[in-house]
């Protein structure tokens, strides 16, 4: 099967896919892919921009500032995207909230790459986190991670 490497696309929360290669050509061609700002293959689980971004990264972030930012995380958890806003950021960790009221199955103390999104500037970074934790809210399923590895800067 010719379908090897699949894609996702994702913006403010809200997530499609997998598509293949051929989908995603034909979403370009019709310019509806631009609807999206992101998209992710599965083969590098690394989300880039979806439109032409300038060469150079001109900021740092910082926890401070990060705060004031528009932020969404995605990861695969056994292989299934999940993704969410990010609800607090901590020196120690941060704070994810998925859309839905049926908890998630994940092993606690896990190890995932989280792509950081930062939807106010348009860039992404990824991080290793561990998660701790989830709960219930009225607002969805708020999972909480700590940092393994900190972010690498947006």
């Amino acid at each position: 099967m010719e379908n090897k490497n699949r894609f996702y696309l994702f913006k403010s929360g809200r997530l499609v896919g997998p598509l293949s290669a051929s989908k995603v050509e034909e979403l370009r061609k019709s310019k509806d892919l631009y609807q999206y700002s992101w998209m992710m293959s599965e083969e590098n689980q690394s989300w880039m921009p979806v439109d032409e971004m300038p060469s150079e990264n001109p900021f740092r972030a910082t926890l401070s500032t990060l705060k004031e930012r528009t932020l969404s995380g995605a990861f695969l958890n056994r292989a299934h995207p999940v993704t969410g806003i990010i609800k607090g950021i901590h020196s120690f960790g941060l704070e994810l909230l998925t859309p839905g009221s049926k908890l998630i199955s994940i092993l606690e103390h896990s190890i995932h790459l989280l792509n950081l999104i930062d939807e106010t500037n348009l860039k992404s970074s990824n991080a290793e986190v561990v998660f701790q934790g989830q709960e219930k809210t009225e607002s969805g399923i708020l999972l909480r991670f700590t940092w393994r590895e900190s972010p690498t800067p947006l």
